[in-house]
């Protein structure tokens, strides 16, 4: 065995300590053991490391019972009602033990995830089929003679003070083998502040909402920022709003949706069915070299706008929709930030709008339709999620 493939301060970079604890060297051997498997080549040296120590982790997690990896199962399962996103689990699936299911997923996760350029990874991708066979008969035998990490146990139930509370959800937030991935591209400009408003994790999570899965204790409901309420919408802008809803579902057959072929269209739509003035301060002139345009209304939130997607949307009131097209691009709107809307990739999503979307060079369309919302989550984060 390599023993100094993976070492200690790569272990503890994933940790809410600094110190070593009587646990971590097994945990430190166990990560190199998994190194020592044929792990593909394509994925750079640094994140097979992190491939290996995440995977070690989510064994502490389970045997320490710190709560990560069953809370994201349990969110998972209240959402789309499987146990694990891509992955249908075994009649051996145990939720206590430790899966093969579940380590497939951590390693789509953390090569998916990897900053390094590359194709969207097929979850269903022979490799990692059998990079997790290996890595499972590996950690049943460590299942049975791992020592807990006593400092791990039950870790958010409580905090000793402010401080105490800052570090735990410091660490939650973009440091853990689960949250670290979706965080690593901005983990270094997020100011403490953005920590409550930008969703983290393969669910894209907010803070708070992980603390509700993973603790019951009403203090932490105590910490400034946590459980910022939503945002209020003035009665003006929601009177506004509504009006606006009016005219535009009024001159558009009663849909919210407007599907337009070019700006003269949407210059039209503006300025004839909403009532806009018709000038540059008005119509959107900055749009003129774009090809088409979506305009969706609602009555509280007002109306957004989406360019250069319509052919991708089977909507059968959208004249624009091109089949073609839709089956090469239309899994831009899952996985590219700002593309489409997030009001509008949900509305999408919920009414099946874009069957065609399929992973590049894979196909895997029924992987792709099953599990559409949750590739948003995971590829978009707060461009799905946030407000």
């Amino acid at each position: 065995m390599n023993q100094s493939a993976i070492y200690p301060k790569d272990w503890l970079s994933i940790h809410p300590y600094t110190s070593q604890q009587p646990s971590d060297k097994y945990f430190i051997d166990l990560s190199n053991q998994l190194y020592t498997v044929s792990i593909p080549e394509e994925l750079p040296v640094h994140f097979r490391k992190k491939l290996c120590t995440y995977t070690a982790a989510y064994l502490e997690d389970i045997i320490s019972n710190l709560g990560l990896w069953n809370s994201f199962r349990q969110e998972h399962r209240r959402l789309y009602h499987t146990a694990l996103p891509f992955y249908a689990v075994s009649t051996d699936y145990i939720d206590e033990e430790v899966n093969e299911e579940d380590i497939r997923f951590i390693i789509w996760n953390t090569w998916q995830k990897a900053l390094y350029p590359h194709s969207y990874i097929n979850p269903n991708d022979e490799r990692i089929h059998r990079l997790s066979q290996s890595f499972y008969q590996i950690l049943c035998k460590a299942y049975e003679e791992a020592p807990e990490n006593d400092v791990l146990e039950n870790y958010f139930q409580d905090f000793k003070d402010e401080k105490d509370a800052d570090r735990k959800l410091t660490w939650l937030f973009g440091h853990t083998y689960l949250t670290e991935p979706s965080m690593q591209p901005y983990i270094e400009r997020v100011t403490p502040k953005d920590r409550f408003i930008i969703p983290t994790g393969p669910l894209a999570l907010f803070l708070h909402e992980w603390m509700d899965l993973l603790s019951k204790n009403a203090s932490w409901k105590q910490i400034k920022g946590l459980y910022t309420p939503e945002p209020v919408i003035p009665l003006k802008t929601k009177e506004k709003n509504a009006s606006t809803y009016q005219r535009f579902t009024s001159g558009n057959n009663g849909k919210h949706i407007a599907y337009l072929n070019g700006y003269s269209e949407l210059r039209h739509f503006l300025t004839q069915i909403l009532g806009w003035a018709d000038d540059d301060e008005h119509t959107l002139p900055q749009m003129k070299n774009h090809r088409n345009f979506i305009l969706m209304s609602n009555p509280e939130k007002g109306i957004l706008l989406a360019k250069d997607i319509c052919e991708y949307i089977a909507d059968s009131a959208n004249k624009l929709y091109n089949k073609e097209e839709a089956q090469k691009h239309a899994f831009r709107l899952l996985t590219e930030e700002t593309v489409c809307p997030p009001d509008l990739l949900s509305y999408c999503i919920e009414h099946q709008l874009i069957p065609d979307a399929q992973l590049p060079v894979y196909g895997e369309q029924e992987l792709v339709q099953r599990n559409a919302d949750f590739i948003a989550r995971h590829s978009l984060l707060y461009y799905y999620r946030g407000d």
